[in-house]
């Protein structure tokens, strides 16, 4: 585990636990007792902007875990001024929290190594365009062509959830197959939901959006990040 420790109270830790790689950030302006996810800006090393990405409210409120945590590792490996902001909501005002790192990555390169995680993504170095922030279904640039349609796995220790996700990336080709697939983090975990979904995706195909196509995007070489989700409906 590497830590990361604001005097304001603010915490973050990159973990590798079970062969389950998490970033996870404590000491947060609690969230509404309904959300199940929020919204954080990381900015770090030579970054002009901060990166917003999608992460998942702890059982304490003032928790979130990461949906892309391999990224979002990388990102603090780099060391300088690191910024965690927190978008205004209706309850309170933005939140930015500022602090300088040493320029050392060996910690979470530690933590990413343990969990067979690289430190350079060479498919986001290949990638044209990359898309999504671990939101829930997928970016505005593409949608389903043909729907993956993961099954259930069976349940263990003869427990099973009512609902989770699993967040992915993967590199499209011209037709829209996605390959070179990585779950990045599921919820819950344990239940090898992430197999169901990668057993699903061979014959799943994506299309860019209208307004995608529009703009003369193309899907080849494109990395998408997107999730899929479950529910058991009663």
């Amino acid at each position: 585990m590497a830590t990361i420790d604001f005097t304001s109270g603010l915490a973050i830790a990159a973990r590798c636990v079970d062969g389950v790689y998490d970033v996870l950030i404590t000491g947060l302006p609690e969230t509404t007792k309904s959300s199940t996810s929020r919204e954080l800006g990381i900015q770090a090393g030579d970054q002009e902007e901060p990166y917003t990405s999608v992460w998942t409210v702890g059982t304490q409120r003032n928790t979130a875990f990461s949906r892309i945590p391999a990224v979002v590792a990388r990102d603090l490996a780099k060391g300088g001024k690191l910024q965690v902001i927190v978008p205004a909501t209706n309850n309170g005002p933005r939140t930015r929290y500022v602090m300088d790192l040493d320029p050392s990555s060996t910690a979470i390169e530690q933590t990413l190594t343990a969990c067979g995680r690289p430190m350079v993504d060479p498919r986001e170095a290949r990638a044209d365009e990359i898309d999504g922030n671990g939101q829930d279904g997928l970016p505005d640039t593409v949608r389903w062509q043909t729907m993956p349609r993961p099954v259930f796995p069976n349940p263990v220790g003869g427990r099973m959830p009512l609902e989770g996700y699993v967040a992915l990336s993967c590199v499209l080709t011209a037709s829209g197959q996605l390959t070179e697939c990585q779950t990045e983090s599921e919820q819950p975990a344990g239940y090898d939901l992430w197999k169901a979904v990668e057993r699903s995706l061979p014959r799943a195909r994506l299309e860019l959006s209208d307004e995608a196509s529009a703009a003369g995007l193309t899907l080849a070489g494109r990395m998408v990040r997107f999730s899929v989700n479950f529910k058991v409906e009663p």
